[in-house]
C-alpha cells in the first residue's frame, strides 16, 4: 500500500490500471478495492484513491492517463495550464504520438501526433503537458490567427517561449506539414526572435488599432540623460509617445500627480504626449486612432 500511496500523490490522488497490476493487484482485488470504496472508477483504465481531491486539473489527467503512456494535455487545455487567458480546461484536449483506440467523448477529445518530439513533453502541476511553442502550433489548428496571435503575446509576456522558440518549432516540424504550421509562421515572423510583447491587454488592444502604423515601437525606454522613462509606445519620427492608462491604476490623485511630472519632463525632453484611458479603447476606437494619428502628422 505505501507504493499504491506513493505514486497516487504524485498523480493528484490517481492511478491505472497498468500502474495497479504492475504493483501486484490482481484483477480481483482491483474489483474488492472498489466495491468498498477504497478507489473510484473513473475511466475504463484509470481510479481515484477514495478521499482524494476532485479539481479540474485532476480532471485533466484523468484524460491523459486513459488516453495512454505517451499521452500529454495538448490544444487549448494546454493553454489552460500554462495560464494563457482566454482559454479553459474543458472541453479536454489530449494528444498522443501513436494512433489511439480511444473512442472520442463528448467533452474529450484524443489528437494523434505522430512522432511527438520528447523535448516538446514536460510536466506542470503534476499534469503532462505539451511545450508553450507546441501548444500554441496545436492552437493554430483550432481558433483565428488574431486570436493565436493574442496567445502568443500572452505566454511571450508570460515568458514562456520566445520568438526563436516558434522558429525553431517552424524548422523542425514545417517539412512534416503539419496543419496549423503556416498560420504559426505568419504570426512568428511578423513579430520576430526580439519582439518585445505587449505587457497588458490595453496594450494589445491599442496595437490592433495602430499596430500597423509605420515608425510605432513599442516598450521603448527614453530619457534626456540625468532620467529615463519607459514609455508604451514612440514613434520615433515625430517624437510621440502614447501613454496607456487605466482606471484602476491611474485614477488616483497620487497616480495622477506622479503621471503629471512624468508627462512634464517627456515634454520638456521634446515629446508630444497623449495618453489614451482604457475606456476610449473599447467606447470610443475610431476617435483614438483620428487623434494618435491627427497628433503624428502636425509633429512630423
Amino acid at each position: 500500500m505505501y507504493l499504491l500511496t506513493e505514486i497516487t500523490s504524485d498523480q493528484l490522488g490517481l492511478i491505472t490500471r497498468r500502474q495497479l497490476r504492475e504493483l501486484g493487484f490482481r484483477r480481483a482485488r482491483i474489483a474488492r478495492m472498489i466495491e468498498r470504496g477504497a478507489l473510484v472508477t473513473l475511466h475504463s483504465k484509470v481510479y481515484a484513491l477514495a478521499g482524494s481531491v476532485d479539481s479540474a486539473h485532476r480532471r485533466v489527467l484523468a484524460c491523459v492517463l486513459e488516453t495512454g503512456l505517451d499521452a500529454v494535455a495538448s490544444h487549448t487545455t494546454a493553454a489552460w495550464l500554462w495560464g494563457i487567458g482566454g482559454y479553459s480546461a474543458s472541453p479536454i484536449h489530449t494528444v498522443v504520438s501513436r494512433e489511439s483506440r480511444h473512442h472520442q467523448h463528448l467533452d474529450w477529445t484524443v489528437h494523434q501526433f505522430t512522432g511527438l518530439p520528447p523535448h516538446h513533453r514536460t510536466v506542470l502541476d503534476d499534469v503532462p503537458v505539451t511545450s508553450p511553442a507546441l501548444t500554441m502550433l496545436h492552437l493554430a489548428q483550432l481558433v483565428s490567427t488574431q486570436r493565436l496571435a493574442v496567445a502568443v503575446d500572452r505566454a511571450w509576456s508570460l515568458r514562456l517561449l520566445t520568438g526563436r522558440d516558434l522558429l525553431e518549432l517552424d524548422e523542425e516540424l514545417a517539412i512534416q506539414g503539419r496543419n496549423g504550421i503556416r498560420k504559426l509562421r505568419d504570426v512568428a515572423k511578423a513579430r520576430g526572435a526580439n519582439w518585445v510583447p505587449p505587457e497588458s491587454g490595453l496594450e494589445t488592444r491599442f496595437m490592433q488599432l495602430l499596430g500597423g502604423v509605420p515608425g510605432l515601437r513599442r516598450q521603448v525606454n527614453i530619457g534626456d540623460g540625468t532620467w529615463n522613462a519607459r514609455v508604451d509606445f514612440l514613434h520615433e519620427s515625430s517624437g510621440t509617445v502614447i501613454e496607456i492608462q487605466s482606471e484602476r491604476y491611474h485614477a488616483a490623485l497620487t497616480d495622477r500627480e506622479a503621471d503629471r511630472i512624468r508627462r512634464a519632463r517627456l515634454e520638456a525632453a521634446g515629446y508630444r504626449v497623449i495618453e489614451v484611458w482604457d475606456t476610449e479603447l473599447f467606447t470610443d476606437p475610431g476617435g483614438v486612432v483620428d487623434r494618435v494619428l491627427n497628433t503624428i502628422r502636425r509633429s512630423a
